[in-house]
């Protein structure tokens, strides 16, 4: 197996929230190489089977903000658990539409899963995070019938935490006009394709969201809920898109944050409790 290639660290102003990660390039395209950003917990060593919980970002699959969820990835490395931030094609620095983003997102997934014994983690406990388009990327590895698939390992991810999550892409939803034909944004829409047995997922969701209307979150995880799928929602009283970032809502953040916790751990993900709540 190839070692993953180590990257360097940048722009200047990701620098200082980075400044402790290990990062990987995990794939090269015709836009330039793509990295990935490991947090661990204290004394982690390569060949341990940790809970890794992968990050994907907002921004309408349009702005590159890698470094929003360091602060959660963070917290779970004192959980014992691998915290991973990834960056993924945009259009603002690649031209691209959300079709990229959803491959990037998937083969990170594969990636890790194919080098978790040099990473650490459990192949078996992968917990895919996002928020608003970086929610759209985990659901689609998550549910779409088909996804990437190096012949043995797949993207699929065996948990979900959801903020502000872009459910539905329809005309009725939210992102259409991102991508370049209306038959992409159906064909990847996470409402086609609600079934049994998927991940258990937790989604949290401002009632005053002007970005995703939380009618249609609660549409799905309704929808979720009738196909007996562990789902649960969060929603949070006069709170908009961003609620649950560190620098928008310190008491938002925490709460979410508990409540991930709390269910990664009801779900077998974690262990004990956390300190510092």
């Amino acid at each position: 197996m190839e070692r993953p290639k180590p990257a360097p660290i940048g722009p200047e102003h990701e620098r200082e929230l980075l400044k402790d990660a290990h990062s990987y390039v995990y794939k090269s395209t015709d836009h330039g190489e793509l990295v990935a950003h490991f947090f661990y917990p204290e004394g982690h060593q390569a060949g341990q089977h940790r809970t890794a919980v992968m990050f994907f970002h907002s921004g309408l699959w349009d702005k590159p903000m890698v470094t929003q969820f360091v602060p959660q990835a963070l917290h779970f490395t004192t959980r014992d658990a691998v915290g991973i931030v990834v960056e993924y094609r945009v259009s603002q620095e690649h031209g691209t539409s959300p079709l990229e983003a959803i491959r990037d997102a998937q083969s990170a997934l594969v990636w890790l899963r194919k080098n978790h014994e040099f990473f650490g983690v459990d192949p078996e406990r992968i917990v895919a995070g996002g928020a608003g388009s970086g929610a759209h990327l985990a659901l689609c590895a998550a549910l779409h019938k088909s996804v990437e698939n190096d012949g043995f390992y797949d993207a699929r991810p065996n948990a979900l935490l959801l903020y502000s999550a872009i459910t539905d892409t329809s005309k009725k939803g939210v992102g259409l006009e991102r991508f370049i034909h209306p038959r992409d944004s159906r064909q990847t829409n996470p409402l086609k394709f609600i079934r049994k047995k998927l991940p258990p997922s937790m989604f949290f969701h401002g009632n005053e969201d002007t970005v995703v209307p939380v009618t249609s979150v609660e549409r799905f995880v309704k929808k979720m809920k009738a196909k007996r799928n562990i789902c649960r929602f969060f929603p949070f009283p006069r709170a908009t898109h961003s609620f649950f970032n560190f620098n928008v809502s310190q008491e938002h953040f925490v709460t979410t944050l508990e409540s991930a916790d709390g269910f990664l751990s009801e779900q077998g993900f974690l262990e004990g409790t956390p300190e510092g709540f």
